[in-house]
């Protein structure tokens, strides 16, 4: 496992408890985009929740209809949010067949990515999204990357890299997306939201 992936593991195997009491609400942006995402596919729909941290998002999801799976690097992480079902894998190489699922989710998780390996992920969230399928994915809107220490642990730091729509929107096109719209939020960040249908 590379450094970036080792260290940011292990600063969320470290805050876990802390990040799970601290998102447990979900900001309305995100509720919003789950419900449009729910208008847009079928009542069961397989859906993967990349980077899902305690699961928050997997159970919002569940809870609108979808067969959500949660994926992520961080054991205590999955562990956390008391949700059944969530699997330990790196979304750099997923464990699913190509197209098994209806709907990629990555909300707040593909920013810890270096920029250098972000085209190799999209790819892979292409191969397990069926032609016609849905991406949603989220990011810090902004130019850069480097190591970010964490605001209520500034003991610990994890990898961060923040991206404009408009590159964005091209390596999404390089990896079979056609990006449908894009969203804006603010929390203590800046919030980049594209919307994307995986071509046939």
């Amino acid at each position: 496992m590379t450094d970036f992936a080792a260290t940011t593991r292990e600063t969320y195997d470290a805050i876990a408890a802390a990040y799970a009491r601290r998102w447990r609400s979900t900001p309305a942006a995100v509720t919003a985009e789950a419900d449009r995402l729910a208008g847009l596919l079928p009542a069961g729909a397989v859906l993967a929740d990349i980077g899902c941290g305690p699961g928050h998002h997997t159970r919002l999801l569940r809870e609108r209809g979808f067969r959500a799976t949660g994926f992520d690097l961080s054991r205590e992480m999955l562990a956390a949010g008391g949700v059944p079902g969530l699997v330990q894998a790196d979304m750099r190489a997923l464990p699913l067949a190509p197209s098994a699922v209806d709907a990629v989710w990555c909300v707040a998780a593909l920013l810890h990515i270096p920029r250098p390996e972000v085209p190799g992920v999209l790819a892979e969230f292409a191969r397990v999204v069926r032609p016609g399928g849905r991406l949603v994915l989220s990011l810090a809107e902004g130019d850069g990357e480097d190591w970010e220490a964490v605001p209520y642990a500034p003991e610990l730091r994890r990898w961060y890299v923040r991206h404009r729509l408009a590159p964005l929107t091209g390596l999404l096109a390089d990896a079979g997306f056609e990006v449908t719209g894009d969203t804006r939020w603010t929390t203590h960040r800046d919030w980049l939201m594209l919307h994307a249908r995986r071509r046939h």
